[in-house]
């Protein structure tokens, strides 16, 4: 029996060569094609296609519709159409459970996956180095296995909620500080930002601010703050699967049967009020910010899925936060990836160090190659000093950065080590500091804030009276 396939693209001469070599197919039926988004949503719920092709959408980023589509639709066999480049990003689909095939893409690919067992689930990646050649090598990782059909009284997913995805109520500050490396302060920088922002105004309005820690296993964020870590990302996570396993007994279901992607089946029907936010945070007194932290217990975190992670950033949109401030862990696995495809803007964080630097340099180059939108990462040196082996100058040259594009800093203050020690932050602290007017700079740069308003404990001095001896040798 042929598998329908819905092509989701918006080169539309690519997808009428695809069309024409596959219109004789035995394994294939084409049942139509999208070249926007708003397109895709109705073709997938109008046809309800076996398998969908994935190509390049220009009014979304691929990582971000991927999770979408895969959430929204969990039964579908999803498959991404990558070129050379972004098959970089092929451990992030795999983790999504959407099979990558390698452009150009041959017929003979896509009939492949078709010709296999119904269950498409393992991740798979096809590459072709010759267009005659059909041996197609396949390199299976057994992350996701393909759902059953749910025999009696199967759910069916709120599309709905795709709708909602689409539109927002109010776009977000959502803020994504990453370092590739650890120990380079960028939970320090996190904290400080969001204190920051947390004592500012917008039209005439405080800001409200949250931030989130999403090192996963080993987060400080709650720690240097001096803040309890209960609730936090877990608990939240917890009242997310209460409510799954409620909805499957509901259908029948024995929930301690089900497998990852039949949650994910479940989680498109979930609908989580932002309103519910307030039961997982705790609140630093001293300036009203509110703290989502990571664990109390490591092993909490192996228990965290991608849907869950999913879940909670689409909660966190369509939250009252004026500011949204993630904290990532100095990796590449899905909380990070997600935390950086869901931010409007990126601090990338480093030190002007050789492996700090070598690895901000890999990481541009990556996202680069993967068409991320350069314009949202502003580069930050922490902890320079006067003195360096490397000037900003030369570092930003080596990041292959515009002239024009400014590389912020933070300076090697005294002030900050007894700042991270006594979890009081720098931005609290009385009078000026280089560290402070730093932190300032950057802030104003991420985001455009009411005129210039006193920091708290950052009164001007009074004027010293002059004595007479100054008056006299001055």
């Amino acid at each position: 029996m042929k598998k329908s396939l819905l092509i989701v693209d918006d080169d539309i001469e690519s997808i009428h060569v695809l069309r024409q070599h596959l219109a004789t197919s035995q394994w294939l039926d084409i049942c139509g094609y999208a070249t926007r988004v708003e397109e895709a949503w109705q073709m997938l719920q109008a046809t309800r296609p076996d398998m969908v092709l994935l190509g390049g959408i220009k009014e979304t980023e691929r990582g971000v519709i991927c999770q979408q589509f895969r959430l929204a639709f969990p039964h579908l066999s999803f498959i991404a159409a990558c070129s050379p480049q972004e098959l970089m990003w092929e451990p992030f689909f795999r983790n999504l459970g959407i099979w990558v095939v390698a452009k150009p893409i041959q017929p003979g690919q896509i009939e492949a996956l078709a010709m296999m067992s119904p269950s498409l689930g393992a991740t798979t990646i096809i590459k072709t180095s010759h267009p005659d050649d059909m041996s197609s090598s396949f390199s299976s990782q057994n992350l996701f296995t393909a759902p059953q059909t749910v025999a009696e009284a199967p759910l069916q997913p709120d599309f709905s909620a795709a709708q909602t995805i689409q539109a927002p109520q109010k776009a977000k500050h959502l803020i994504t500080v990453y370092g590739p490396k650890g120990g380079v302060g960028k939970t320090f920088i996190s904290r400080e930002l969001a204190v920051f922002f947390s004592t500012q105004k917008k039209e005439g309005h405080p800001l409200r601010v949250l931030a989130v820690d999403f090192n996963l296993d080993l987060g400080t964020f709650a720690t240097t703050l001096n803040l309890p870590r209960t609730p936090n990302i877990f608990t939240w996570v917890q009242e997310i699967d209460n409510q799954l396993q409620a909805m499957a007994r509901r259908q029948g279901r024995d929930p301690l049967l089900f497998r990852n992607e039949e949650w994910q089946e479940y989680v498109s029907a979930l609908n989580l009020s932002p309103h519910d936010i307030s039961k997982y945070i705790v609140s630093h007194t001293e300036t009203g910010l509110d703290v989502l932290t990571s664990p109390r217990d490591i092993r909490h975190s192996f228990e965290i899925k991608d849907y869950h992670l999913y879940l909670i950033l689409e909660t966190l949109k369509h939250s009252q936060y004026d500011v949204i401030l993630i904290d990532t862990a100095p990796d590449t696995t899905d909380a990070t990836i997600q935390a950086l495809f869901f931010a409007e803007q990126v601090v990338m964080v480093g030190n002007p160090v050789v492996d700090s630097i070598e690895n901000i340099q890999r990481l541009l180059k990556l996202l680069r190659e993967a068409e991320y939108p350069e314009a949202r990462i502003q580069v930050c040196m922490n902890r320079l000093q006067r003195k360096e082996m490397f000037t900003l100058d030369e570092i930003r040259a080596y990041f292959q950065l515009h002239p024009s594009k400014k590389i912020f800093s933070i300076p090697d203050d005294a002030e900050v080590k007894k700042s991270i020690n006594s979890g009081i932050p720098v931005m609290l602290h009385p009078g000026r500091s280089s560290a402070k007017d730093a932190i300032e700079t950057l802030g104003k740069a991420l985001l455009p804030i009411d005129s210039e308003k006193t920091m708290p404990g950052a009164q001007p001095k009074a004027k010293e009276r002059p004595s007479l001896f100054r008056w006299l040798w001055g």
